[in-house]
């Protein structure tokens, strides 16, 4: 009757235990590399924001202005929100054939070193009323 007793006891042996927990944890390890391409991609989602900010600042600065400064105009800007540079070029017809008359073409270009010490360059173009 004892050994019966023995026999039928439910409950996890240490063996189990422990080889659960060796699955858990390689099911986990596993997860890790998701992590850092989520806090990667936060990064990328963070300078592409930053950079379309401070290229929509500088288009409607010019929008608001009564008159484009002299053209060509070029302007360059550094360290802008802690490691954004900032390059302006204002064009029109009598610098580039291809820029319908009565318009000024605006190229704002952003460069950066991003986290991984990559340096990284957006160019937007836009065309303004003169």
């Amino acid at each position: 009757m004892r050994n019966l007793k023995a026999l039928n006891q439910k409950g996890l042996t240490l063996l189990e235990v422990l080889v659960s927990m060796i699955v858990m944890s390689l099911g986990l390890l596993s997860l890790a590399p998701m992590v850092v391409l989520s806090i990667e991609g936060n990064n990328i989602s963070s300078d592409a924001m930053t950079v379309s900010n401070l290229a929509k600042e500088r288009i409607e600065f010019y929008r608001a202005q009564d008159s484009l400064p002299t053209i060509p105009f070029k302007s360059y800007e550094y360290d802008l929100r802690g490691g954004y540079d900032r390059l302006t070029y204002i064009t029109d017809s009598t610098i580039d054939s291809l820029v319908p008359g009565g318009l000024a073409r605006v190229d704002i270009t952003i460069n950066w070193v991003d986290n991984s010490n990559v340096n990284r360059s957006i160019s937007y173009t836009t065309f303004l009323e003169k």
